[in-house]
C-alpha cells in the first residue's frame, strides 16, 4: 500500500527526471533558432564558391574594370562627334559685324562708319556639328594593344582565383570533417573514461584501488572534457570561416555530407617535372607582353600624328536658328619637338615597368616549380604517415583491449589502463590528422597544375 510520503517521492524523482530530459532539449532548441541548416557536400561547395566567394566577384569586377578601360581606347582610331548651341550678346564692333556676315544679314547701312565703330548690342546664336577623325597615332594603337592584353591577364587572375578559392574551401570543408570526426574521437574516449571513472570510484569505495588511481580517473574525465570544449569552439571558428568563404548569411549552418576519407591521388601518370603552366603564370606572361607595348607606345609618342576635322554650323539671331551656314574641313599634322622631358620619363618609366614585369614572372614561375616538388613530396609524405598512423591504431586498440581485460581481473592498475586509453584516442586523432594533411597535399598539388590528379 502507497502511503502519501512515497508517492510524493515518486512525484518528485519523475519531476526531477523530466527537467533533466527537458532542460538539454531546451539548450538545444535555443542553440538553433533562428539558424537555418544546410546539408552540402563537398561538389556543392565548390559550385558556390565559384559564384559567390568575396574574392572571386572582385576578381570579376576586375574584369570589367578592364574591359572599360579596353572600350576606351577606341578613341584612338573612331571619330569624335559633338554638338553644341552657343549664344552671345556684344557690342564689340568686330564681333558684332563679323556676327552678321555669318548670319548673311549684312546690309549697305552696316558699313555706315557710326554703326561700324559703336554698334548697338547684337545677338548671336551658334548651331555646330563638330567631328575629329583620329588618322595616324600609332602610340595611342600600341597602348590599346597593352590594354587588350592587361584585359587578358584580368581574364586569366579569375581564373587563379577561382582556383585558389576552390583550395580554400576545400581545406575548410575537410577542417569541418576532421572536426567533426575529431569530436567523435574525443566523445567515445569521454564516456569510456566515466565509465572508467565510475568504475574506479566503486574498486576505490572497496579499498581495491588507491585514491591515486581514482583520481587520475578523474583527471582523465577532466582533461577529455577541456578538449571536447576546445574541438566545439575550433568547429564553429571552421564553420564562420566555411560560410566566409561561400559568402553565406551568418545564421547559416553548414551540415557537411561528405565523410573525411583519403582522396584518391596517383603521382605515377605524372611527368617528374611537369609543365607548369597554370593562369598565374598566364597572368603574368599577359602583363609582360602590355609592359612590352607600353615601351613601343612610349617611343612612337615621339612621332608626328595626323588628324582630321571638320564642322558645320548655323548661325542666326534666334535660338537654334538656321539663317547663316557654313562649313570648314581640315587636318593638322602636329610634331611635338619637346615636352619638357615628359615623354622620355614616360619611356623611362614603361621600360622599368616591363623590367619588372619579366622579373615577376621569372620569380613566379620558379616558385611555381618548387611548390610543385613540394606538394609532390608531401602527397608521399602524407602516404606514408597515414600507413603509420593506421598501423599505430590498430596496435593502440590490441594495446587497450589485453589491459581492459586484465584490468577487469585486477591484474592492471588504474593509471596503466588509462594511458592505454589515451594512446588510443591519441593514435585515432593521428590518423584524422594525416587524412587531413593527405587530402590538402593533393589539392595543393591540384592548385598549382591546376588538373585533377588521377585516380
Amino acid at each position: 500500500m502507497s502511503t502519501p510520503l512515497s508517492i510524493l517521492l515518486r512525484t518528485l524523482q519523475a519531476a526531477l527526471l523530466l527537467v533533466v530530459i527537458v532542460q538539454p532539449l531546451s539548450a538545444q532548441n535555443n542553440e538553433t533558432s533562428g539558424q537555418s541548416v544546410r546539408k552540402l557536400s563537398l561538389e556543392d561547395v565548390l559550385s558556390i564558391a565559384e559564384k559567390e566567394n568575396f574574392q572571386v566577384r572582385m576578381a570579376e569586377s576586375d574584369i570589367e574594370i578592364t574591359r572599360s578601360q579596353y572600350r576606351q581606347t577606341n578613341a584612338a582610331f573612331l571619330p569624335r562627334i559633338s554638338l553644341e548651341e552657343t549664344g552671345i550678346s556684344t557690342n564689340d564692333p568686330l564681333s558684332v559685324f563679323g556676327f552678321k556676315l555669318k548670319q548673311e544679314a549684312v546690309s549697305a547701312a552696316d558699313f555706315n562708319p557710326d554703326i561700324l565703330n559703336n554698334p548697338d548690342p547684337y545677338e548671336n546664336f551658334n548651331t555646330k556639328l563638330q567631328v575629329q577623325q583620329p588618322l595616324f597615332n600609332p602610340d595611342q594603337l600600341l597602348r590599346r594593344s597593352a590594354v587588350k592584353n592587361q584585359l587578358n591577364a584580368a581574364k586569366e587572375q579569375l581564373e587563379g582565383t577561382q582556383s585558389y578559392a576552390r583550395f580554400q574551401v576545400k581545406d575548410t570543408y575537410y577542417q569541418l570533417l576532421l572536426t567533426k570526426e575529431q569530436l567523435s574521437v574525443i566523445n567515445t574516449s569521454l564516456k569510456a573514461a566515466r565509465e572508467n571513472e565510475k568504475q574506479a570510484r566503486d574498486f576505490y569505495e572497496q579499498g581495491m584501488v588507491s585514491k591515486a588511481d581514482y583520481l587520475a580517473a578523474a583527471v582523465r574525465v577532466r582533461d577529455l572534457e577541456s578538449r571536447q570544449s576546445e574541438a566545439e569552439n575550433q568547429r564553429q571558428s571552421v564553420q564562420e570561416n566555411l560560410r566566409f568563404l561561400l559568402g553565406m548569411n551568418e545564421e547559416v549552418v553548414i551540415q557537411p555530407t561528405d565523410s573525411l576519407n583519403m582522396a584518391s591521388a596517383s603521382l605515377g601518370s605524372l611527368p617528374a617535372n611537369p609543365d607548369v603552366s597554370n593562369s598565374t603564370l598566364q597572368a603574368l606572361q599577359y602583363r609582360v607582353k602590355a609592359a612590352e607595348k607600353m615601351v613601343s607606345s612610349s617611343k612612337l609618342s615621339f612621332v608626328p600624328r595626323i588628324n582630321l576635322f571638320g564642322s558645320y554650323e548655323f548661325n542666326d539671331d534666334i535660338l537654334l536658328g538656321t539663317q547663316g551656314e557654313n562649313y570648314m574641313i581640315g587636318a593638322t599634322l602636329k610634331w611635338e619637338l619637346f615636352s619638357g622631358f615628359s615623354k622620355a620619363g614616360k619611356l623611362m618609366q614603361s621600360q622599368a615597368e616591363l623590367k619588372k614585369a619579366k622579373v615577376a614572372y621569372q620569380s613566379q614561375f620558379q616558385k611555381t616549380r618548387m611548390e610543385v616538388k613540394q606538394a609532390r613530396r608531401s602527397v608521399k609524405q602524407a602516404q606514408k604517415q597515414f600507413a603509420f598512423a593506421e598501423a599505430s591504431v590498430e596496435q593502440a586498440a590490441e594495446d587497450l583491449r589485453i589491459r581492459s581485460d586484465r584490468y577487469e581481473q585486477g591484474m592492471e592498475k588504474t593509471s596503466d589502463l588509462l594511458s592505454a586509453e589515451a594512446r588510443y584516442s591519441q593514435a585515432q586523432l593521428q590518423r584524422l590528422n594525416a587524412v587531413y594533411q593527405h587530402n590538402i597535399s593533393v589539392a595543393t598539388l591540384e592548385l598549382l597544375l591546376e588538373q585533377e590528379l588521377p585516380n
